[in-house]
Parts: structure tokens; C-alpha cells; sequence
């Protein structure tokens, strides 16, 4: 009876994903980066491909995308590297 609820525990341990205080606010502070990020590059691909005006001044917000872009890879780095610490 005892070995049939081990079992059980650990099907639901296998299933369920916590998350520990670093990750949530890597996770609270990173999230809205990266929407802002996809945003800010949907927003160029869609004006640029429909003003003539924008695909004239694309250089400050190709800069501003790049800018964006570093703490969007700096933070992917960190949960690769959260994730790959609990495989471990």
C-alpha cells in the first residue's frame, strides 16, 4: 500500500513545476522585456512594409530593437541556465 502511494507522489511530483523565488522575479522582470521586444519588432516589420516613410528612417529603430535585444538574450540565458541547473 505504501509502495502504491510513493508511486503516486511521485507521478504528481513529475508533473508539477515549481518555480523558486529567483526564477519568479527573473520571470516578473524579464516577461515584460521580451513583449516589449517582439512589439517594438512587429511594429518596424509593419511599418516599414506599409510607409515608405518608415523604411526611409529604419536606422534609430533598428537601434532601438538591438538595444532591446541585449538584456532579451541576457535573460533567455539565465532560464537556459535555471533550466539546465534542475536536470542536473
Amino acid at each position: 500500500m505504501d509502495k502504491e502511494k510513493d508511486k503516486e507522489k511521485d507521478k504528481e511530483d513529475k508533473s508539477s513545476a515549481q518555480l523558486t523565488g529567483r526564477e519568479l522575479i527573473i520571470l516578473v522582470i524579464f516577461f515584460p522585456v521580451v513583449m516589449v521586444w517582439l512589439t517594438l519588432a512587429s511594429r518596424i516589420i509593419w511599418s516599414a512594409s506599409s510607409n515608405a516613410q518608415t523604411l526611409d528612417n529604419i536606422e534609430g529603430l533598428l537601434t532601438a530593437l538591438a538595444v532591446l535585444t541585449i538584456p532579451v538574450s541576457a535573460g533567455l540565458g539565465e532560464l537556459w541556465k535555471l533550466g539546465g541547473n534542475k536536470d542536473e
